[in-house]
């Protein structure tokens, strides 16, 4: 028996040749059942089925051909395909071809896959413990500060990802990448000049970021040497959580920074400052920024899709550990900003 709590998303086109379990499925057993578990879904597998995905769990590598892996269970290769058929229209298994690159998707089906793989992925950043201390008045006056520096050093870096990504754009991407860089090379002065109500300007130009700050930036750096369009896949993972045009995504904002002000009065003028940036970017339709790219782009081979999807993933976790730095870092150390290092600081 098979159950799914949620309807499975959209996927590139394959063969069903090839089983894969995908990487980010997790699986449990318990009481004679099988849980997998990937983003939103749960699938659960009783009897019959959960002993036969026991079984041959271990061959679903992507490399195995359901044939083969019959013939090392022993079993029915019609039986293994329609439980695997199944999993696939649940959304926890792929089927893999040696026509992967060649398999085509188009970029507005990339772009809705996209999005609901980014929605599960930022799920940990929303729920940094660092938001609710800011919101109940329990973090520090460093930890306020700092959030607000370090936001300050990834947005004033957009002019050196930003750069490389448009002198390495193919012809569909140039023209979007290169709007954008002319458009964001300068909201870097926006919170800055927030900054410039509690610290006077040499300071803030002076100051230094996090490492784990520069680690984000350096990961955008890295992917936009390689693939312009990988590059603007995560880059568009950040953005999500900048542009508040739904509507329960701006309340929820509103509310964090109206908290902010309640408990941080002196940052009112750093408040703004947010607001202004945001602002800027909806004034200058960054919101649909990635989604007029994928209407322009030739249709992906699965490699390329895979390859976009990894980088925004791994752009969640830099994320992650960028607000890790400022939770643990300014808890510890109530030096804001933090200057450069020369001979006399050690």
């Amino acid at each position: 028996m098979l159950t799914a709590s949620s309807p499975r998303g959209a996927d590139a086109p394959a063969s069903k040749d090839l089983p894969l379990l995908r990487r980010s499925a997790t699986v449990a057993q318990h009481d004679g059942q099988v849980v997998i578990r990937h983003l939103r879904q749960e699938i659960t597998l009783e009897g019959a089925g959960a002993e036969l995905f026991t079984r041959m769990e271990s061959h679903l590598d992507g490399r195995t051909a359901i044939e083969a892996i019959a013939g090392k269970l022993a079993d029915k290769p019609a039986r293994l395909r329609a439980l695997l058929e199944q999993l696939d229209e649940a959304g926890v298994l792929a089927f893999l071809s040696a026509r992967d690159d060649v398999a085509l998707m188009s970029g507005m089906e990339f772009y809705q896959l996209h999005r609901e793989h980014c929605q599960h992925w930022l799920e940990p950043v929303y729920n940094h413990p660092l938001w609710e201390k800011i919101v109940s008045g329990q973090a520090s006056r460093a930890q306020v500060l700092g959030f607000a520096f370090e936001k300050y050093h990834y947005i004033e870096a957009a002019f050196e990802h930003m750069g490389i990504a448009a002198a390495n754009a193919t012809p569909e991407m140039m023209p979007h990448l290169a709007r954008h860089f002319i458009e964001e090379y300068t909201h870097g002065d926006i919170y800055r000049k927030g900054l410039r109500s509690l610290f006077p300007d040499d300071v803030i130009l002076r100051s230094q970021p996090l490492p784990s700050t520069r680690a984000l930036v350096n990961y955008l750096n890295e992917s936009a040497q390689r693939s312009s369009f990988a590059y603007y896949s995560g880059n568009e993972l950040l953005q999500m959580t900048e542009n508040t045009g739904e509507e329960g995504a701006g309340r929820a904002v509103d509310d964090f920074y109206a908290a902010m002000r309640k408990h941080y009065p002196y940052t009112d003028k750093l408040i703004d400052s947010f607001i202004a940036h945001t602002r800027a970017d909806q004034n200058l339709g960054h919101t649909d920024a990635f989604l007029l790219m994928c209407k322009s782009v030739p249709p992906l081979t699965r490699r390329e899709v895979n390859d976009a999807l990894n980088v925004a993933k791994n752009m969640a976790e830099h994320l992650l550990l960028f607000m890790d730095g400022i939770d643990t870092f300014y808890a510890k150390f109530a030096t804001v900003p933090r200057p450069p290092c020369d001979p006399l600081s050690e």
